[in-house]
């Protein structure tokens, strides 16, 4: 048995952990956020919300842009604040950690967190069914209330473009454009990704960004490439990176735009607003 001496012990160091872990995740956010952030729990379902992180200049901007973005793998955020903080999972993701390049007088970005009930899985059948359109239709439902002038884009990077390219598909009416960034087209194990999906359901205009070195096995550059050329989709194309490390398909390999993140995030902003393509980022 604990002795009292051994319980004071161990709650010190339990707070102690805890400490050191708020100041990790500090030091991470900070390298991250925005000026202005703030959770949303938006109701989709009875019972079922989808959390979003909204960043933007100032409290009191109306962006004329909404970019909302769906982070790779498993794309299951954990969006919530613990003591005053904003703490999520997924922050070495490209997308959430260079979502600050996204946001500017005219931008702000809403990262889309999975809905409580997919919090175990997120997998591609309900990425690409019907549920997850009307979710993310009752979602932008809630940000038109708050922003009624913005127009709305969907940036998703690996696993988040089978979302992408679904809701694309889905939600015409609903959103301005698209933007894929290292698409998922094909499959691997029980996971279609976008790899029998028919980019001919697209309508609305669509931009691909792919770097042309991506090692992940399930994103090619080829296929993006192909897909781009048969249906008539602008394709950036990214080279080069900065000390790239780990697995092709994580985020901080070619994969993840290591070293490359502003120059894309400015490409990508660049064409929503003027529709000119930057081909080649070197």
């Amino acid at each position: 048995m604990f002795t009292k001496l051994t319980r004071y012990a161990l709650v010190a160091l339990s707070l102690f952990v805890a400490k050191q872990g708020f100041a990790q995740w500090d030091a991470w956010y900070a390298a991250s956020k925005t000026p202005h952030e703030e959770v949303q729990q938006i109701q989709v379902r009875d019972g079922v919300v989808e959390p979003v992180l909204i960043s933007r200049t100032a409290p009191d901007q109306n962006p004329k842009y909404l970019l909302l973005l769906f982070p790779g793998h498993p794309g299951i955020m954990k969006l919530r604040e613990e003591n005053g903080r904003i703490v999520f999972e997924l922050l070495g993701n490209f997308l959430l950690r260079a979502r600050r390049h996204l946001v500017d007088a005219e931008t702000a970005t809403v990262s889309i967190d999975a809905p409580t009930d997919e919090h175990c899985c997120f997998e591609d059948h309900f990425r690409l069914g019907e549920k997850h359109a009307k979710d993310i239709g009752k979602v932008i439902d809630a940000l038109k209330i708050r922003f009624p002038e913005s127009r709305i884009y969907l940036v998703g990077t690996s696993n988040g473009t089978v979302s992408v390219a679904s809701l694309a598909a889905r939600l015409p009416d609903k959103i301005d454009g698209a933007i894929l960034t290292a698409s998922a087209t094909v499959a691997l194990g029980r996971a279609p990704y976008l790899s029998g999906f028919d980019f001919g359901q697209i309508k609305v205009p669509t931009l691909f960004v792919h770097h042309r070195d991506d090692g992940c096995v399930v994103c090619p550059y080829a296929r993006a490439r192909d897909i781009s050329s048969k249906y008539g989709f602008p394709l950036i194309t990214v080279t080069g990176a900065t000390n790239p490390t780990g697995d092709p398909c994580q985020a901080y390999s070619h994969h993840g735009f290591r070293g490359r993140e502003k120059e894309t995030m400015a490409a990508i902003l660049k064409w929503v607003k003027s529709r000119d393509v930057t081909e080649t980022i070197n």
